[in-house]
């Protein structure tokens, strides 16, 4: 690190080893005055970058990229749907409603915090912080985000559909409940595509079509594909994706798929273990990117001003982004 403002990163192979962790891990790197850092790659969003990513609003036209707190319509792993309650007020004597709302913050659209996945063979999380300290304090806690008044910063959106659908017109899209992997070498030729430039520190969005097929899929095929189904489409875990991201230096990923990589992952690579774990890159998931889709081929234009405010939660351990894509 040069500065405050300026973060010079080593090659992937010339990163210090940490502990007993793989090379690559960045534990300690964004460590300042013997304190531990619990924002890991959102330390990338410097005022100097955000005031650059500000050049990118040019049309005024803005689009929210959270789908409903409503779906999904069949959360798996025991997850149960947002239940929302409007409560009358009139027995007090007022007429006036509110809301009371009962969420699980990963059955729609989330960031997943730095408490959310951990190393599985190791049971430790992002700078060493152990499963004691994740469920007995605040440790890496979504909290942290808003301290630092939210993520803000410079947005590009990788439309792997789009791009996808121009190279092959007369073929099926594959399926978003499948174990389609999109490799690293398809995301730069979407990125050439798009005439689209990466930079330190921007939040690296990808659409792989989860959010339309849902919509438009029946209620059984909703049922096998969210509940029941392990297999789903993302980007392809292995050492050669683990490269390229450590190489862009994205302050935080996202996407509109249920596990940004493609699931189930194969046991020798893990993007939540790199993302999450490693580096400490907050992953979006279930974002709905069909509007900003729209909005980015009307504009010819696939970067933007990004802004999200998660909820804030002490320790809490992943939240609903909140966020604005600003063209």
């Amino acid at each position: 690190m040069s500065s405050p403002n300026e973060y010079v990163f080593p090659a992937f192979e010339d990163l210090p080893q940490v502990n007993d962790q793989p090379i690559g891990c960045l534990w300690g790197f964004f460590d300042q005055d013997g304190k531990k850092d619990e924002l890991g790659t959102l330390n990338l969003l410097t005022p100097e970058v955000v005031k650059a990513a500000a050049t990118e609003i040019q049309l005024g036209k803005h689009v929210q990229l959270d789908w409903s707190l409503n779906h999904l319509d069949y959360p798996g792993y025991g997850r149960f749907q947002c239940d929302h309650r409007i409560k009358d007020l009139r027995e007090l004597g007022v007429v006036a409603f509110d809301d009371e709302l009962r969420i699980n913050t990963q059955s729609s659209s989330q960031w997943d915090g730095l408490k959310h996945w951990g190393l599985q063979d190791q049971a430790l999380f992002y700078n060493g912080a152990t499963v004691e300290q994740i469920q007995e304090t605040p440790q890496n806690g979504i909290h942290n985000i808003c301290n630092r008044g939210g993520i803000v910063g410079r947005g590009v959106l990788v439309d792997w559909v789009r791009w996808w659908e121009h190279k092959n017109p007369n073929e099926v899209l594959p399926s978003a409940i499948s174990t389609h992997r999109i490799p690293v070498s398809e995301v730069e030729e979407v990125l050439r595509f798009q005439g689209t430039e990466c930079r330190q520190g921007d939040i690296f969005i990808m659409r792989t079509d989860f959010v339309r097929w849902h919509e438009e899929a029946s209620n059984d095929v909703r049922i096998h594909g969210t509940q029941q189904n392990q297999d789903l489409i993302g980007l392809e875990n292995s050492m050669e994706t683990v490269r390229w991201l450590y190489s862009k230096h994205f302050s935080a990923v996202a996407g509109d798929a249920h596990g940004f990589e493609v699931c189930p992952n194969p046991p020798d690579c893990c993007l939540h273990e790199w993302l999450l774990v490693h580096w400490g890159t907050p992953i979006g998931e279930l974002w709905n990117l069909e509007g900003l889709s729209k909005a980015c081929e009307e504009a010819n234009r696939w970067s933007f001003f990004f802004t999200s405010a998660p909820l804030h939660v002490q320790g809490g351990v992943a939240t609903p982004p909140s966020a604005i894509a600003i063209l």
